[in-house]
């Protein structure tokens, strides 16, 4: 994979906002990458804790990522070629961030919502786009205290990745009912196996997308509703498949976090 100039996706730093829609799917095909938002927790309490500044100082790594709220961090995995060479650098991931956290008096936790965090206790993460996001969206972005999954699969061509992400449509109900991890919220059993998903479902441009013709179709959504002013750029979009033209991928966005690695290769 190292030989590759090109990754088809990894942790890597794009303005996007100045950014043209580019398609960079240069293989090679169907690597595959995973992300995963995981909780900042108090050793001690295990509530939620504002803790990602130290975090990132400490780890040292682009891929340990900030979120929306401080008390969120995202792992990423390079590009792999299969679920097992992705498994042994999330498990290597995981226990990073886990040394890392406990060296400050933290831990880390992982599922699709914290049984009994409040939003409001939250701080928002000192980033431009987290600010402006809360600043466009209000509350529906500051209630977001959920955690998810990603994978991204990368693809050659850029029509085979609107061919994909349109085919992948069907399959997200299945995916959501077999990644459920989220029964609770604020302290209640909500009777839901994913409170995760009616959450985020609050968000605008969510749940199944729309299907595009082509690449060029694509596009041509995407140019509008920027020149719109509807959104900034593609990554404004937050459906549960999207194609990622900046990374070269596919990407499910669908799942909850998984408790365990083995549930989140499967």
């Amino acid at each position: 994979m190292e030989s590759n100039p090109k990754p088809a996706h990894g942790p890597v730093t794009v303005d996007y906002a100045s950014a043209p829609v580019e398609a960079h799917f240069d293989g090679p095909n169907y690597t595959i990458g995973i992300e995963e938002e995981l909780m900042i927790l108090d050793a001690e309490t295990l509530e939620l804790a504002n803790a990602i500044e130290g975090m990132l100082e400490d780890a040292g790594s682009d891929q340990i990522k900030p979120e929306l709220m401080e008390s969120v961090l995202e792992i990423a995995t390079l590009p792999h070629p299969d679920t097992a060479s992705a498994g042994e650098e999330l498990r290597a991931l995981r226990r990073r961030v886990c040394e890392t956290a406990a060296s400050r008096g933290l831990a880390i936790g992982s599922a699709g919502t914290h049984p009994f965090a409040m939003w409001e206790q939250q701080r928002i993460v000192g980033r431009t786009r987290y600010r402006d996001l809360i600043s466009d969206l209000r509350f529906v972005a500051r209630q977001e205290i959920i955690f998810g999954q990603h994978v991204h699969v990368g693809l050659d061509d850029p029509d085979k990745a609107i061919h994909v992400a349109n085919g992948m449509r069907i399959h997200l109900p299945v995916l959501l009912a077999l990644s459920a991890n989220s029964p609770f919220w604020r302290a209640d059993a909500t009777g839901l196996a994913s409170t995760r998903t009616p959450i985020f479902r609050a968000f605008p441009r969510n749940g199944i997308p729309p299907s595009y013709r082509d690449w060029d179709d694509y596009v041509a959504h995407i140019d509008f509703m920027v020149r719109s002013r509807v959104i900034e750029d593609y990554t404004y979009l937050w459906y549960d498949v999207r194609p990622h033209p900046m990374l070269g991928t596919v990407e499910v966005r669908v799942m909850d976090a998984q408790t365990r690695v083995e549930h989140t290769l499967a």
